[in-house]
């Protein structure tokens, strides 16, 4: 742990986040951005910290579906009776700390709820982010343990499939269960922000790995990884 946190704070300077994460904040946000809170970064932090009161009044999940389909670009996710029942049961599931594989299937859509409805405990788990958790952990901690990775849409990421790593690799290694992954995402990454940024909401260690997923963390693979043939 302590070689993984060295190197996130090694990351966190080299990519300051106010800096670096671009992604703004759709114009159809359902709460008002102060006008003179302009950053990309702190816009998003400010829509984060205050959006959970419209969602536990969301009774008709309109806003739910707009985490999803706007603001989090999935848009493959629509409005109906069988999807609301969906995030209604997630809903659920995240009180008692376990998911079901099929919740766990759409873990990346519903996570960006999870993470505007209490940001102090949930982060977004998604494709990117967990191939640059799963690529420091490999590189950077002894264990081998990893987090199932949703899938993604990102072509760069494509270029190197972790799974094939960790088999070449020769190391034994094992996936955490889809019943407990989510949440123990969510404590390492509390535990990750507050060594590396002195504060224990996770979504700062998740907005880092997001950010340098597509660049940084497949560069330092194409440098790291090599395979012999005999």
């Amino acid at each position: 742990m302590k070689n993984l946190t060295g190197k996130l704070q090694e990351l966190s300077s080299n990519f300051p986040l106010e800096k670096n994460f671009i992604w703004d904040v759709p114009s159809t946000a359902p709460i008002d951005i102060p006008k003179d809170i302009k950053n990309s970064y702190l816009r998003n932090i400010y829509l984060k910290e205050n959006m959970s009161e419209i969602l536990q009044n969301d009774l008709e999940l309109k806003n739910h579906y707009w985490i999803i389909q706007e603001w989090g670009g999935i848009k493959s996710l629509k409005q109906n009776q069988r999807n609301d029942e969906k995030i209604r049961k997630f809903k659920k599931q995240i009180n008692i700390e376990k998911l079901t594989k099929e919740t766990f299937g759409l873990i990346s859509s519903f996570s960006k709820i999870a993470s505007f409805l209490e940001p102090k405990k949930y982060a977004i788990y998604d494709s990117r982010v967990i191939y640059s958790l799963n690529w420091l952990i490999f590189r950077y901690c002894k264990d081998n343990e990893f987090f199932p990775q949703p899938t993604g849409r990102s072509a760069a990421l494509a270029k190197y499939d972790m799974q094939t790593i960790f088999r070449l690799s020769n190391r034994n290694y094992t996936y955490i269960s889809h019943k407990d992954a989510f949440f123990k995402y969510c404590h390492l990454l509390s535990k990750l922000s507050e060594a590396v940024y002195s504060d224990k909401n996770p979504y700062k260690i998740e907005m880092l790995l997001f950010l340098i997923a597509p660049e940084y963390i497949v560069s330092d693979i194409d440098n790291s990884v090599t395979i012999s043939i005999n």
